[in-house]
């Protein structure tokens, strides 16, 4: 390497570094100029295109972290990290593209098919789609490993409430309010369960 492409490439560093830096602590905003600049000069570089992406998602500039996301991943099609966060830019209720988040998850569970935080995404995606027996299917895996997890046990209640099984969803949020009385989502469900089940008893 001669020294005016050693000078670049080093230039090129200290710019993407110096993204990272100003990301770390949240200016991203700056992060993203200084992530331009690097890909001005390395337009095809994954890792530049992806720590930017990552910047527009913070701030939901969410169109065009997606964009960024498919860029990294015409480089890297089997990059994990870029599937998921583009599939969290498409669920966010912002966009609510949950069909084509979806489709982002599978992908990646294809890659790494028992990774149980992608799972319990693609849990809610297809709840948000009112695929609930697929749902809890997703949340029934995760649990099966993390029994304790009360996120995940609230969701199934949810997705059982929609399915009208109401005395099997009251038992999840029973069994979430034994180990965290306050939680609001169960509680309110919990009624919510409650009062279909006896308003379908008594008509």
């Amino acid at each position: 390497m001669n020294k005016s492409a050693k000078n670049s490439s080093d230039n090129i560093k200290s710019l993407h570094k110096s993204g990272l830096d100003l990301q770390q602590i949240g200016k991203h905003e700056e992060a993203i100029s200084y992530f331009d600049r690097a890909i001005e000069l390395d337009p095809d570089n994954a890792e530049f295109l992806y720590d930017k992406a990552v910047s527009l998602q913070m701030i939901l500039r969410l169109d065009e972290a997606i964009s960024h996301y498919d860029r990294v991943l015409r480089i890297e099609p089997e990059n994990f990290a870029a599937l998921i966060n583009k599939g969290l830019c498409l669920s966010n209720p912002r966009m609510s593209r949950h069909e084509e988040a979806l489709l982002c998850f599978e992908e990646a569970l294809r890659i790494v098919p028992n990774d149980l935080g992608v799972l319990s995404l693609k849990g809610y995606s297809l709840d948000s789609l009112g695929r609930y027996r697929e749902a809890i299917m997703c949340f029934d895996r995760v649990l099966e490993q993390h029994p304790n997890d009360l996120n995940i046990s609230v969701n199934k209640g949810l997705a059982l409430v929609h399915l009208g099984k109401y005395d099997e969803a009251v038992a999840y949020f029973d069994k979430v309010l034994e180990d965290e009385p306050e939680n609001l989502l169960a509680l309110e469900w919990k009624k919510e369960a409650i009062k279909l089940r006896d308003k379908e008893l008594f008509f």
